[in-house]
């Protein structure tokens, strides 16, 4: 990656109860015959849209189409539950935690989509599935163990919280992981002023 770009991408940082929630998950799932790549659960967040190298020329104007947006979005709340794979079948390479689905932050998410267009970004062509990465599988020996560790946690309900904002990341690898820091942080307009509004 050329000096003159960043890895980019914006993303709902999670409070503490729900971080130490997917350790135990984690912890439920491990087992000796398939060894996932684990995120390290400070590390874990819900992405909202991943840049890649960005040219820095680009930062300034998308700092400021990003205010733009979180200042006509309003909080809301989401659920943190169930547990999954993608693919659902097959060859799994990720395991998930599900994030239950919410008008608005769908709509926040096709806010940045939208305004980001504009700047060039690629639109996602996929649906968005909001969800919080576990841990990726290179190699599975043990698709029953597997079977047997999601049975475990099926029914999981971690939390409900709520969301007041969101970041934008830098995202710097390193052969021990990534390195995320936070470049800027925006905040959500309140309920209250969608109740007076």
């Amino acid at each position: 990656m050329k000096e003159d770009k960043l890895r980019l991408f914006i993303a709902i940082e999670l409070p503490s109860n729900i971080i130490d929630g997917l350790r135990n998950v984690q912890e439920e799932l491990k087992d000796k015959s398939n060894k996932p790549s684990w995120a390290k659960p400070e590390n874990i967040h819900l992405t909202l849209k991943f840049l890649g190298d960005t040219e820095t020329g680009k930062i300034d104007s998308m700092v400021n189409i990003l205010e733009g947006i979180a200042g006509k979005s309003f909080g809301f709340e989401i659920s943190v539950k169930g547990v999954g794979t993608f693919p659902a079948a097959g060859n799994p390479r990720v395991i998930w935690v599900g994030i239950e689905e919410n008008k608005d932050m769908l709509q926040l998410y096709n806010n940045i989509e939208e305004g980001l267009a504009t700047l060039g970004f690629e639109k996602e062509r996929r649906d968005f599935k909001p969800h919080l990465t576990l841990g990726r599988i290179k190699f599975l020996n043990d698709r029953a163990g597997l079977k047997r560790g999601l049975e475990k946690v099926a029914g999981l309900n971690l939390a409900r919280f709520a969301v007041a904002g969101f970041a934008l990341f830098k995202s710097t690898l390193t052969p021990e992981g990534a390195i995320h820091t936070r470049l800027k942080e925006y905040t959500l307009q309140t309920t209250d002023k969608k109740l007076r509004g």
